[in-house]
């Protein structure tokens, strides 16, 4: 369904009339179109397009040969072998971290960058539209349950935002501590919300100005993206020079930090701000089939056949 989604959608086919030829909703059939078009760039490649651009369907359509050719190629069975997400271990994190540090000229930023994602879960969009009122209360304590607002989120819906993470504190708090300092500004604790404004954003770009969010229309809706927070994280991880680290590496680390806690998939979805559930099935651990579950499944009930001549256990009854 998948293939035929995204061949009607290149097609010139808007999200809203596949879904009503489909009987799905708006929102499933942009999923299918988007995820299918990340696994052919990263299994097959499309030529000439850019791995992000697989994520907006007029780019999809401005390379639609492209695209065709690459899914004839991945239906004929060219895909490349699939290697294992990257999952970060406890080690892993403080490579990162520490390299971060060690080898960025805006050490303590990138340090809260890569912090913050690890600590709330939040999309490299959403990081660039939080404000300092998202993370202190303005007596300038810490939110520790916090909410992603609407006007933020990926998806335009509140959703719960936590910074309990006491390494992603320290790594903020630094970091804002020394904007002050850059700016001519000294904390004072009696001022509201350590001094900075509510609506001054967390985070800024190299030029020290707030990170520039560009609307675009797609499919009759309000696109955002925030090209200048997506660079400020590719340079990161690329100083950190670990195969495979991105953003999506981070919520996916925490998306199978979560499971391993007993979260439950609606609960890993509303954390990360992820509403279709077979999105978030695709972060967590590839579950084994039924085949799998079932085989030597009581290996220690080990069968020992009678000795010849033994009393057996066991009594004929009535």
């Amino acid at each position: 369904m998948s293939i035929a989604v995204l061949r009607a959608v290149l097609a010139g086919s808007t999200y809203d009339d596949v879904a009503s030829n489909h009987g799905l909703t708006r929102t499933a059939i942009e999923h299918r179109v988007k995820r299918l078009a990340r696994l052919l760039h990263r299994q097959v490649g499309i030529a000439g397009l850019n791995p992000e651009a697989t994520g907006y369907v007029h780019k999809l359509r401005e390379f639609r040969r492209e695209v065709e050719a690459t899914l004839e190629r991945f239906e004929a069975g060219e895909a490349r072998p699939s290697t294992p997400p990257l999952i970060l271990s406890a080690a892993d994190v403080r490579t990162i971290v520490n390299r971060a540090g060690q080898r960025s000229p805006t050490a303590l930023r990138d340090m809260a960058l890569i912090h913050i994602v690890l600590a709330t879960g939040a999309r490299p969009l959403e990081v660039a539209r939080l404000e300092i009122a998202d993370y202190l209360h303005a007596d300038g304590s810490v939110r520790a349950a916090s909410i992603m607002r609407a006007a933020a989120s990926v998806n335009r819906k509140d959703r719960p935002l936590f910074f309990g993470s006491r390494p992603a504190i320290r790594a903020i708090d630094a970091y804002l501590a020394h904007r002050l300092e850059q700016q001519g500004r000294a904390a004072d604790g009696e001022l509201p919300y350590r001094g900075y404004a509510a609506d001054e954003r967390i985070f800024l770009n190299d030029a020290g100005e707030p990170y520039a969010v560009l609307r675009h229309e797609e499919e009759g809706r309000s696109r955002y993206l925030c090209r200048q927070m997506l660079d400020t994280y590719r340079r990161i991880f690329k100083r950190i020079n670990i195969h495979g680290l991105s953003a999506l590496t981070l919520r996916r680390t925490i998306a199978f930090r979560l499971n391993a806690r007993g979260a439950d998939e609606d609960q890993i979805g509303l954390i990360l701000g992820i509403t279709e559930k077979q999105a978030v099935r695709e972060l967590l651990p590839r579950r084994p089939d039924v085949f799998e579950l079932m085989t030597d499944l009581f290996t220690d009930a080990e069968f020992v056949p009678p000795v010849a001549g033994a009393q057996t256990p066991y009594r004929a009854t009535g």
